[in-house]
């Protein structure tokens, strides 16, 4: 058996694992949880309150939630859905491959976190850039999206993917250029360019901040983020007011402060 057969092999077992807890209701986290997603803990340094408040509260749309969802649907425009057994295999060949929307699935300590990277970039079965795509006319990267993809960078590791050579793009991209058909070639193009060394790269409609994989830098953030789910302590509100007079909870969490 090839060693990308005995990971996956490891990634089902966990995944049906989890599939059986969330049925049974067996989960041991906060709101009852079996796992984290990688979306919720990147929104902890956004605000954790506000992710508390997506719990009790039920998801909200958004303008900037809708576009965001349009936007990465056309991200996937050109794509072929595959079987994941298939994609593994392909991911091990000698030819490099790019995913969309990939399952990334793995424990860190006794905690499993999950969640779906944009796309990555293999190259003989080792991941060498995660792409993660930002809809925003602010253009520069938050914490939220270094954590989120460092978090990216440390399920890939733990599901036993070698991330010596590790980057991560953080795409910055105008709201406007949603439809923009080139925009991932010329990312590519614009990344192949550069090499492998941190940059910031601009192209057209879009701004590209790529960073090397620290994996105790995703270490630290995944920790402080777990103690929340832990129940060890409770949310810890942004303090940031503007974030509080744009925030579609702002009412209810009023309310529980």
């Amino acid at each position: 058996m090839n060693r990308w057969e005995n990971q996956l092999r490891e990634f089902d077992s966990l995944l049906m694992d989890l599939v059986e807890r969330q049925k049974k209701g067996e989960g041991e986290l906060r709101f009852n949880r079996s796992f984290i997603t990688v979306s919720d803990l990147a929104g902890q340094y956004f605000c954790e309150k506000k992710v508390e408040m997506q719990h009790i509260h039920g998801n909200v749309e958004t303008k900037e939630k809708i576009l965001g969802t349009e936007a990465h649907e056309k991200l996937l425009e050109g794509t072929m859905k595959i079987k994941r057994r298939e994609l593994w295999k392909k991911i091990f060949n000698k030819r490099p491959v790019v995913t969309a929307e990939m399952l990334l699935l793995a424990k860190y300590e006794d905690v499993v976190l999950a969640g779906v990277a944009d796309s990555i970039l293999f190259v003989h079965g080792e991941p060498w850039i995660i792409f993660e795509y930002k809809f925003s006319k602010t253009q520069i990267p938050f914490r939220d999206h270094h954590v989120q993809a460092r978090t990216y960078g440390l399920l890939l590791r733990n599901m036993g993917f070698e991330t010596s050579r590790l980057f991560y793009a953080i795409v910055i991209v105008n709201p406007r250029a949603k439809d923009d058909e080139k925009l991932k070639h010329r990312v590519y193009q614009a990344l192949l360019e550069n090499g492998p060394k941190e940059a910031v790269l601009t192209t057209k409609n879009a701004k590209i901040y790529l960073n090397r994989f620290v994996s105790r830098d995703a270490e630290l953030e995944v920790e402080w983020a777990i103690e929340f789910w832990k129940k060890k302590r409770e949310a810890i509100a942004t303090k940031n007011p503007n974030k509080c007079q744009s925030c579609e909870y702002n009412e209810q969490c009023k309310k529980t402060s």
